[in-house]
């Protein structure tokens, strides 16, 4: 009997898993098939693989300065190329002489130019801030969290489905964002962005 018992428990618990990822599949299926309106359609989704994966909060944080970070490299590209635009325009003018007639239209439209770069500058720099400043609301929410704590669990599905449109069986691979007891779908990940249930 004493022999029996361990096998016994990884038998339950393999079962156990299995129904898990069984409700997660439905899930996912149920959340596949309803439209913004609420209406449902049978678009005959069958899951072909699920790895289903808990998000910490120190994951959370990853996620969330990686995406920053980004941001903020696009926004300090934008200032260095306005920068460098209006440094141009200034040198340029610089070396024109403004004596010589020929050179008027030259000078004017540097200038038109350095002002037009001014402006975009000034945009690109309060956007950087902005984008610093969401970056310091969104990192102190987990301030006081344990890194270990569970926020979420992330399923990367491949499945299956019938394009009514097409008239055709497609595959595709997403990531859901369930619950964290994995029981529901609050959100697919398309293309980078976040879709939320609808409510």
């Amino acid at each position: 009997m004493k022999k029996a018992l361990p096998f016994l428990l990884i038998t339950m618990m393999a079962c156990n898993s299995q129904q898990n990822t069984d409700a997660q599949k439905q899930a996912i299926v149920n959340f596949l098939q309803e439209d913004a309106k609420g209406v449902k359609t049978d678009l005959k989704i069958e899951v072909s693989q699920i790895e289903i994966k808990d998000v910490v909060v120190a994951d959370s944080i990853s996620i969330w300065k990686e995406r920053y970070q980004s941001e903020i490299e696009k926004a300090q590209n934008s200032i260095d190329n306005f920068r460098l635009n209006i440094d141009s325009a200034v040198e340029e003018n610089e070396s024109l002489d403004d004596s010589n007639i020929d050179n008027l239209a030259k000078i004017a439209a540097n200038k038109s130019i350095s002002e037009m770069n001014q402006r975009g500058l000034e945009k690109a720099q309060a956007a950087l801030k902005e984008v610093e400043k969401q970056k310091s609301i969104t990192l102190a929410k987990y301030e006081d969290k344990d890194e270990n704590e569970l926020l979420v669990k992330k399923a990367e599905t491949t499945f299956s489905f019938f394009n009514p449109r097409l008239q055709t069986r497609q595959e595709r691979t997403d990531d859901f964002v369930l619950s964290k007891d994995g029981s529901e779908v609050l959100a697919i990940i398309e293309n980078g962005k976040v879709r939320y249930k609808r409510r």
